[in-house]
């Protein structure tokens, strides 16, 4: 008997849209990035040797063995599957952006951002990378509007308005 994943939902489809796209940043790690610190197999701190000393870009990555996946879940305990064994993975990005005046050379603001998003999953066959890959993007799509890739829906939310458009 063959196995298949199922997601239990399904995207109505939007009029007009079938596929969408979302530009990433196109990271060149081995000319511009040096690890800064590096804990083998459970994190590693990467700092970019082209941003100013005191405006550091980092990226960090780690990962941790979860004991149950379940816990907290609700998940029916008759449908566990054998091993509640998985995996946690953090991806971590901190910058500094910097805020200066063409007309006043001795003004400057700097601002610290950051973003992360942690992913967790069974220690499973059937949990691939694809897999993970369409959850990330999942997830990125609840930060925008229905079949676009416009920033309206982040404006919103910068905002505290959190409900997509239309509901």
């Amino acid at each position: 008997m063959a196995k298949t994943i199922s997601v239990g939902y399904t995207d109505t489809p939007i009029s007009g849209v079938s596929s969408l796209t979302f530009p990433r940043g196109i990271l060149n790690f081995t000319k511009d990035f040096r690890i800064k610190s590096n804990n083998a197999g459970k994190e590693i701190v990467l700092t970019n040797i082209t941003s100013p000393i005191d405006r550091p870009e980092n990226i960090r990555i780690a990962f941790t063995d979860i004991a149950n996946i379940y816990a907290g879940t609700g998940v029916d305990p008759s449908i566990l599957a054998p091993t509640k064994r998985g995996v946690s993975i953090l991806a971590q990005h901190t910058d500094v952006l910097s805020v200066t005046d063409t007309v006043d050379a001795d003004y400057r603001v700097d601002l610290p951002i950051s973003a992360h998003i942690v992913i967790k999953v069974p220690s499973s066959e059937h949990v691939s990378a694809a897999v993970v890959q369409t959850l990330v993007g999942r997830l990125l799509s609840s930060l925008f509007d229905e079949g676009v890739a416009t920033t309206s829906r982040l404006e919103s939310i910068l905002r505290g308005s959190l409900a997509p458009t239309g509901l």
